[in-house]
């Protein structure tokens, strides 16, 4: 070494880069845990406001039971003491959701299940006194009901929503320490130690450059860095660093899917609910004016279910409405909307669709269903499981989305009154209102 490199040698005091490197590490120290524990009281309030949404979606199936439960008591007086239990089911769950809406600062939530607390208990004094429910007002509880769940479900996104942010967040300024460390070290050390620390001097140069070309999405800027950056060229603990940051990210992506998920499908069919349904009704039909097109619209209905339910059994009705949703979705081309139009109701939106095409359809769902095995279907009367479906198309029978619902109804209707077990298409009913005002 030359006398000029050994005087800048002695020259050199590690003092300051030592202090350095205990401050940032304390800095690192503090900032991590701090991290872990803010992050730990978001995720643990993101998992109890999901958890409140799934009771609520089993509150508002227990609330849709009892009100239709109170319909058939004249017909039916042994499912008093279910409905009993069952309201008595909700007035503790009400308490309990008040609690943990409270807790989670839920303002809404909390003071909709303290007014509704009042409302159950007169509900079940009249029905254990007078075996019904006076001014009964389930349907507009359920109404109120949507709305706090669709809220819920809001809560329940933006909570995931500020994970998600705490996380983009700590990892950015991770990274900015990170590249502020070595650099300042590169830069000191290197001057002196070049043949030394040359390969950190690179590493840094390639932190630089990336930092300078990361994409806005989280998920891609952890695919940029696991593609880019060699493995061999950092030790183990800088891989562990990585790989973790990837599995939180595609982590993080998969519950925002799931979430996403939870907005559009319904739990018990998987197929897609009735209000993302009527969305792509609205715009399938406008599409359909703007461009001349045809859309198709078919509602099914399972025959004679609530005989099979009370011959077997809720569970196993369960399993058949999870059955033939499986087969609606096989059978569905990939364009179509299958969707549960309410209990054991379905119905198909079949885009850019004639209404031969979509009769065809329908009739081959309906043979494979007929085909199909079901447990103990032979109760029933003719021995299996079928379905009856109604079909309307726009625009040659309907004016709007909504008559295209009501005329498909109206289609469903006789199919059911003529036998069941069958497709009809809205146009045979106008046939035959035409040929009976011809005839008169």
């Amino acid at each position: 070494m030359s006398e000029s490199g050994n005087t800048s040698f002695q020259q050199l005091s590690l003092k300051p880069l030592a202090f350095a490197g205990i401050f940032f590490a304390f800095l690192l120290l503090g900032g991590t845990a701090g991290f872990i524990v803010y992050q730990g009281n978001l995720q643990k309030r993101a998992d109890e406001v999901q958890s409140m949404y799934k009771d609520l979606l089993d509150f508002r199936s227990t609330l849709t039971l009892i009100d239709q439960q109170l319909i058939v008591i004249p017909e039916h007086p042994e499912v008093l003491q279910e409905i009993i239990q069952n309201t008595k089911l909700l007035q503790f769950r009400s308490v309990n959701f008040r609690t943990r809406a409270e807790k989670n600062q839920m303002p809404e939530l909390a003071s909709w299940m303290k007014s509704r607390q009042l409302v159950l208990e007169k509900m079940l004094t009249d029905i254990e006194t007078k075996g019904e429910a006076a001014g009964n007002n389930i349907p507009l509880m359920i109404l109120e009901l949507d709305d706090v769940i669709l809220q819920a479900a809001i809560d329940v996104k933006l909570s995931n929503d500020k994970v998600y942010d705490a996380v983009q967040l700590f990892f950015f300024i991770v990274l900015a320490v990170l590249i502020i460390i070595i650099i300042s070290a590169g830069w000191l050390i290197v001057s002196n130690y070049r043949q030394t620390v040359m390969p950190l001097n690179q590493l840094a140069e390639k932190l630089r450059m990336l930092n300078e070309e990361l994409p806005e999405s989280f998920h891609d800027t952890a695919e940029e860095v696991k593609k880019n950056i060699r493995r061999e060229e950092f030790s183990s603990d800088v891989n562990q660093i990585t790989d973790s940051i990837v599995r939180f990210c595609q982590d993080i992506e998969l519950k925002n899917k799931k979430l996403d998920e939870l907005f559009i499908k319904d739990e018990k069919t998987n197929l897609y609910n009735y209000r993302h349904f009527k969305d792509h009704l609205i715009v399938d039909v406008a599409r359909a004016k703007r461009f001349n097109e045809k859309v198709s619209l078919a509602m099914i209905d399972i025959d004679r279910f609530k005989a099979y339910n009370d011959a077997n059994g809720h569970v196993a009705g369960d399993i058949v409405l999870e059955r033939m949703a499986g087969i609606i979705r096989e059978e569905c081309r990939e364009a179509d909307i299958p969707a549960r139009f309410g209990g054991e109701e379905f119905a198909v939106l079949f885009p850019r669709t004639d209404s031969r095409e979509a009769i065809e359809i329908v009739d081959r769902l309906r043979n494979i269903i007929g085909a199909e095995p079901f447990y103990h279907e032979k109760v029933l009367p003719g021995g299996q499981l079928t379905i009856s479906a109604g079909i309307a198309t726009w625009p040659d029978d309907a004016t709007d989305w909504f008559s295209l619902i009501n005329n498909a109804d109206k289609a469903l209707y006789r199919a059911k009154h003529t036998g069941r077990n069958r497709v009809v298409h809205f146009r045979e009913l106008e046939m035959e209102r035409e040929k009976k005002s011809s005839e008169s």
